[in-house]
């Protein structure tokens, strides 16, 4: 009972010079909020399809079907097409050479394909841009092959036509067959596309997909000022007095960590209220899945600010290995992009860290609208990482230099 009280007078000592210290804070709350704003806005009209890839073109045909090629590409989502010449489609030289892709339609389009014969698109690339070419090859290769069916068709209506009626011009049949099928799929296509949401998620925001992410990583740089801390305590032979007095390692160091938790809470609460209230992020359909998530992540990180500050030897050696480790941890678990267009090698890395199961809880929970009991799991590798790093971190830290 004794040692609990020395615990929590260490915690609130904590607390007290946590308070005083302005820069701190801002350290541990206006860094990760402005940082989550400018990701947000930043991607916002990518995420809302307000963003759209521009595709440069040329149309030299002459009949209906070139025409409503163009018209199909330009109402495509995310897609805008520009009407640009043959020479700057061949060379991509536009402006400021904002476009990465171009199509260039032949003159006898139209014709061609009313006459069921091969034609091509020619399309020309940016080769260094690998960002954009696949989704833009995608929408010119689909509607190629939509032609290419509606030429097909075309072809077999006439050899069937010609079958029963021998003196049919092939021509005037493939025509009239070209028309009525372009006709058909564009003003009424046989097989339409409907898109809904997967389960009961309601469409989500920028803030949904970038607020988790930051406030693990600044949770973790937040406990990394805690492990400082701790080391200038020691510097100054503060812990060293301590152990005089009749104080166990384990109330200095759990006092310490409560202190640290206690902190970690307020910076994930507050910064996950200000992302809710202010710019609309969703908190899930199971509020105490979340409370829990954020506890045992805030748990977790400060155990991991014990360890750090267990293996180390200096104030200094703290803020570079803790930078670096914090850096790495935030690539590889899903802080700064989805975990899931890494490669498999790198997402199971990526599942060595605190953030890629922090994620795993928190977007399951906000993104795809999970409960309590399906981050269980998450939530306990979490808590036990958490266990592991502080009785190892417990079992190293040194209360007096060397």
């Amino acid at each position: 009972m004794r040692q609990l009280k020395r615990l929590w007078q260490i915690t609130l000592k904590d607390l007290l010079v946590m308070g005083k210290d302005r820069g701190s804070w801002i350290v541990l709350l206006l860094t990760p909020l402005a940082i989550i704003m400018v990701a947000s806005f930043a991607l916002g009209p990518a995420f809302n399809g307000e963003l759209k890839s521009k595709l440069l073109a040329v149309n030299l045909d002459q009949g209906a079907i070139g025409k409503q090629l163009i018209d199909g590409l330009d109402t495509a989502e995310g897609l805008d097409v520009v009407e640009g010449t043959e020479a700057e489609c061949q060379s991509l030289a536009v402006g400021d050479k904002k476009y990465k892709t171009s199509l260039v339609i032949p003159a006898d389009f139209s014709s061609q394909i009313l006459t069921g014969s091969d034609t091509s698109l020619q399309v020309y690339v940016d080769p260094t841009d690998n960002i954009n070419r696949p989704f833009m090859l995608g929408m010119i290769d689909g509607a190629a092959s939509r032609l290419s069916g509606m030429v097909t068709s075309v072809r077999v209506s006439v050899s069937e036509v010609i079958k029963f009626a021998p003196e049919a011009e092939p021509v005037t049949v493939a025509s009239d067959a070209a028309l009525a099928a372009a006709n058909q799929m564009t003003g009424n296509p046989p097989v339409a596309v409907e898109i809904s949401n997967a389960g009961t998620t309601a469409d989500i925001n920028m803030f949904d997909t970038q607020a988790p992410g930051y406030s693990v990583m600044f949770l973790l740089f937040g406990v990394m000022l805690g492990a400082e801390g701790l080391l200038e305590e020691r510097d100054k032979g503060t812990l060293g007095r301590l152990l005089v007095a009749p104080v166990a390692k384990t109330s200095i160091l759990g006092g310490k960590l409560v202190a640290q938790f206690l902190i970690a809470l307020v910076q994930m609460t507050i910064l996950f209220g200000v992302g809710h209230f202010v710019f609309g992020m969703h908190l899930g359909n199971s509020i105490p899945g979340l409370i829990l998530m954020i506890f045992v992540t805030a748990f977790t990180a400060t155990a991991f600010g014990i360890l750090l500050a267990s293996v180390v030897k200096t104030r200094r050696q703290a803020t570079s290995l803790g930078t670096l480790i914090i850096i790495l941890m935030s690539a590889l678990g899903g802080s700064w992009w989805p975990l899931a267009i890494e490669p498999d090698f790198m997402q199971k890395l990526g599942h060595l860290t605190i953030n890629a199961w922090a994620l795993d809880g928190m977007n399951a929970l906000i993104i795809n609208g999970k409960t309590l009991t399906d981050i269980l799991p998450q939530a306990g590798v979490l808590f036990a990482y958490g266990c592991i790093c502080f009785l190892v971190g417990l079992r190293l830290f040194k209360f007096r230099n060397a």
